[in-house]
């Protein structure tokens, strides 16, 4: 049951920090649509912070997971 609620709760992170990527990038955009360049600059930034801050690490640990999962569903299944 844990472990279920484990994977809810990181589905749910994920969600809301896609969902708060997004606007922010939608803000950016429509900044530089606008010409607005200084607001551009400083979001665009801000979502570089953010990103490195908070999903950088999980989002390399998940990629290091799938890749293991990948290796062992080869070794698991050899081809003929």
């Amino acid at each position: 049951m844990a472990e279920r609620q484990s994977r809810l709760g990181d589905t749910l992170f994920a969600l809301f920090h896609l969902a708060l990527l997004a606007g922010a990038a939608v803000v950016a955009g429509l900044a530089l649509l606008k010409g607005n360049t200084w607001r551009f600059l400083v979001v665009s930034c801000a979502l570089l912070v953010y990103y490195f801050a908070v999903l950088d690490k999980p989002v390399r640990q998940e990629i290091a997971r799938r890749r293991g999962l990948r290796a062992e569903a080869k070794e698991n299944h050899p081809k003929p």
